[in-house]
């Protein structure tokens, strides 16, 4: 009984369990982050509300799918953000904290802002709108939803590029995992950032920037959840750097 017991706790607090289970959230996280992303963008055409709506109503499907992917996402990160702190707690449990508490908050702001897209059904589909409105204003305010659906994410990117970029700094201080995943990682979250504010104070320009920021955030993100799932960490060394 009491071997059972101890083989329990040595696998409850095994880094090399816990980063592979960081490892296959964050995988299940890009998964579904890019499927919402490819099953919502054919919907959308810019400057063309009408064309729009018209897509949203002939694809009810997609459009909710993207949605649970979405949410999928959200659900995924959050154990993934919890994982993180306590793999990269012994570099530092204040940093590690914080860059935890960023991508909580990146949950937060995401999770809020995307029920907007139910909104913008509800108001393309629901009777009462329909009755209240001309089919023009109703395709104008799904329009106004759908751009703060896209302003929220944006917002909610920020604090996802400043946690990244925190886990970066922890990896590169840490012993127990490859430095150049920190420097990937540093890299990508900066872009996450830069490309975020710039969508706010240079919308031209944060458009330009997106087609060079996917690559760089997938680099780092996917070096890490590969090298998570297969190798895990080194747990001497973890343990090592946990008891210094």
């Amino acid at each position: 009984m009491k071997t059972n017991e101890t083989t329990q706790r040595k696998a409850e607090s095994s880094p090399r369990l816990k980063a592979r289970a960081a490892g296959l959230l964050w995988l299940i996280v890009i998964v579904t982050g890019l499927a919402a992303f490819m099953l919502r963008s054919p919907l959308i055409v810019r400057g063309d509300a009408a064309a729009t709506a018209t897509n949203i109503l002939a694809n009810e499907s997609l459009f909710r799918l993207a949605f649970v992917s979405d949410l999928i996402a959200g659900i995924c990160y959050v154990g993934v953000s919890v994982l993180l702190y306590r793999l990269l707690q012994p570099v530092s449990g204040s940093v590690s904290l914080l860059s935890a508490f960023f991508g909580l908050a990146g949950v937060i702001v995401g999770s809020a802002t995307s029920l907007t897209g139910l909104v913008t059904f509800a108001i393309l589909r629901d009777a009462q709108y329909a009755s209240a409105f001309s089919p023009g204003q109703l395709q104008s305010l799904a329009s106004m939803f759908l751009k703060l659906d896209a302003n929220g994410f944006a917002a909610a990117m920020v604090f996802f590029g400043l946690q990244v970029v925190l886990v970066g700094i922890l990896i590169v201080r840490s012993t127990f995992l490859p430095r150049i995943l920190g420097i990937l990682l540093v890299i990508g979250g900066s872009s996450y950032v830069v490309s975020s504010l710039a969508t706010f104070l240079a919308p031209a320009v944060g458009g330009r920037l997106m087609p060079f920021i996917v690559p760089l955030a997938l680099l780092g993100e996917g070096s890490l959840t590969v090298w998570l799932l297969v190798k895990g960490v080194n747990e001497q060394r973890w343990r090592e750097q946990a008891n210094a």
